[in-house]
């Protein structure tokens, strides 16, 4: 509807004209439009109300230029008074007034009831979001244990593996078998210096000292080297499934229902409503 400048009560004159009667072609204020309804003969008239309202700008019936006063049940349409008995005589009619607060009524409920459904859609869809991210927490903490736990083993396997009491106990004989050699180095360096020292000594003494020599140095054992002490590690590169063997199964589930559901609601288009007849007008047909 245009609007147009405030205007005036046209009763009054004083307050302002924010109420127009379709019947009366009148601007009231809410006092006179209290008067107005109270009286006999104008109870059933009906309003517009708004502060800018253009009494200029009226629905009319287009072929009679007449208020529309009833609602065709059958037609589905608003009816002056004189379409009401030319073509609509025989039809289910209704108060024009009565059946647009009746039809009100029935939309804001049906409003409401879609805002009630979507809160608790979303109160549902809310809570088990928390949940879900609740379940991706504890997933989260459950897989990492088990890799801590894994690799804890691993560590130790590797500690078994490089540890170096096997290494020591090698090194010690080795060690040992070396202070040996050494020592009998050592004890022989200085049989040849008392050779050389006992060069001048008498045939038959040093024939005595080089027997007595004699018998040291074949006491002397002059141990083998031993085999070379030796260490290899094969290493072996397991595969993904080896791997993936030594965890547990992980499921992720979404939501593709609802989220097809969801979707779908945002691509439909209602169509125009259906209109079920169950009388046939001769006239309009």
């Amino acid at each position: 509807m245009a609007q147009a400048a405030a205007s005036i009560c046209e009763i009054c004159t004083a307050g302002p004209g924010e109420h127009y009667c379709q019947q009366c072609d009148q601007l009231f204020c809410g006092s006179c439009k209290s008067s107005h309804l109270r009286t006999k003969s104008c109870k059933n008239h009906t309003f517009l109300s708004g502060p800018n309202i253009n009494k200029e700008e009226k629905l009319l019936c287009t072929e009679h230029e007449e208020i529309y006063f009833f609602f065709c049940q059958d037609c589905d349409s608003p009816v002056c008074t004189i379409c009401s008995v030319e073509k609509h005589s025989r039809h289910l009619m209704t108060d024009l007034t009565k059946s647009t607060d009746k039809l009100r009524f029935e939309v804001v409920k049906k409003i409401k009831a879609k805002v009630t459904t979507s809160k608790v859609n979303l109160s549902k869809i809310e809570k088990e979001t928390t949940t879900y991210c609740d379940e991706v927490k504890a997933v989260i903490k459950t897989i990492t244990e088990e890799g801590n736990y894994w690799k804890n083993l691993i560590d130790k396997k590797v500690g078994s593996f490089v540890r170096h009491d096997e290494e020591q106990k090698t090194l010690q004989n080795i060690t040992a078998l070396i202070k040996v050699y050494r020592g009998d180095i050592e004890t022989c360096q200085q049989w040849e210096k008392k050779i050389k020292e006992m060069e001048t000594m008498a045939d038959v003494l040093l024939l005595q000292k080089l027997k007595k020599l004699k018998v040291d140095v074949d006491n002397i054992d002059v141990k083998p080297v031993p085999e070379r002490s030796y260490v290899s590690y094969r290493n072996r590169k397991p595969s993904g499934t080896e791997i993936d063997s030594l965890f547990g199964e992980m499921q992720f589930k979404e939501g593709k229902a609802l989220m097809e559901k969801t979707e779908n609601q945002q691509n439909f288009r209602p169509k125009e409503s259906q209109k079920k007849y169950k009388y046939a007008c001769d006239v309009c047909g």
